[in-house]
């Protein structure tokens, strides 16, 4: 069965041009338009619903994420990120974002728009930061590691060190559709933020760039990783013993049974000239327990560093 599918009509490239319909004061704008080509060459004229999602869910989180760290300039109150209608025979997705300021002020004052935001959360997942100096005017001149240079409010570049696996999801959601092979590249335009001066305005251009798949793929949430080790010892029973493999030994305590790596050669001499060891047959065992937590899942491994001592479990000797 074929996927449910949201149907946006394209333009040729040449033709296209963002909304041009008048927007309030307070309206930040943002159009994204995917790229891409049907098999037989055709232009792409449809985007899976589930992709559609997955773009707006990332938007609304990344501007909700840079709004609560003040980034926007908005109060308590924060802004609300809205998708405008379609436009007859475009390939056109529009997302305002209505800020709690009067938008011409806030960008007088230096506040970013949410396109400058995404371009710096995306350029922040393709190049390292090599160096950044926090300037007299309070912003953060930023050198990439590909020696491009950015000057950043302080509070926006405050968000962007934050939460970087959560950073990456919301790109990659916003970048879902570039999972498609159909899809070649997304083009990014966010409307020129209004200027201080007219002699500024003459000259201000809107913020555009292209994302391709390169980009999707270096969004790709890395793993969360945490590590634990700790040593004790234990009382315990063998239940499985592999002559041949020491990792695939099976430790039985009052508490648990537990896969075990047997690393005490001295230990492994003795069995493999003939100890003699039945399953009651008790064992102090000096053990390393290691811990390993991987997005969210734990996985435990035991290694027995030391056989400390063994007795037969119908006399209690000590071998």
């Amino acid at each position: 069965m074929r996927p449910p599918v949201t149907r946006l009509c394209p333009r040729s490239p040449s033709s296209f041009q963002p909304m041009t319909a008048a927007l309030p004061d307070d309206v930040d704008s943002l159009t994204l338009r995917f790229v891409g080509a049907e098999e037989d060459g055709t232009p792409i004229h449809e985007l899976r619903a589930a992709h559609v999602a997955q773009v707006l869910q990332g938007l609304v989180e990344l501007s909700s994420d840079f709004g609560k760290a003040g980034a926007f300039g908005d109060g308590p109150g924060g802004s609300e990120v809205l998708v405008r209608p379609a436009q007859e025979g475009s390939f056109i997705i529009e997302v305002i974002r209505f800020a709690q300021d009067n938008w011409e002020t806030a960008t007088a004052m230096g506040v970013p728009s949410l396109g400058t935001v995404l371009w710096w959360a995306t350029k922040s997942v393709r190049a390292d930061v090599k160096d950044f100096d926090r300037l007299e005017n309070g912003n953060v001149k930023v050198v990439w590691q590909d020696d491009t240079v950015d000057e950043i409010p302080a509070r926006a570049w405050d968000a962007l060190k934050k939460n970087k696996r959560r950073r990456k999801k919301q790109l990659r959601q916003i970048m879902t559709p570039l999972s498609d092979e159909r899809i070649s590249a997304l083009e990014v335009t966010s409307e020129p933020e209004p200027a201080a001066d007219e002699a500024d305005a003459a000259t201000q251009d809107a913020t555009s760039f292209t994302l391709t798949r390169p980009d999707y793929n270096a969004a790709r949430p890395e793993d969360e990783v945490t590590e634990t080790h700790d040593v004790f010892e234990t009382e315990a029973r063998m239940s499985a013993i592999d002559f041949d493999d020491p990792t695939k030994w099976r430790v039985k305590t009052a508490d648990e049974k537990r896969s075990a790596t047997v690393e005490d050669e001295d230990f492994l001499r003795r069995v493999a000239r003939g100890l003699a060891i039945s399953q009651d047959d008790i064992f102090k065992l000096t053990v390393r327990r290691d811990t390993v937590v991987k997005n969210g899942r734990t996985t435990t491994t035991w290694t027995v560093l030391k056989v400390e001592s063994h007795r037969k479990a119908a006399r209690d000797n000590d071998d």
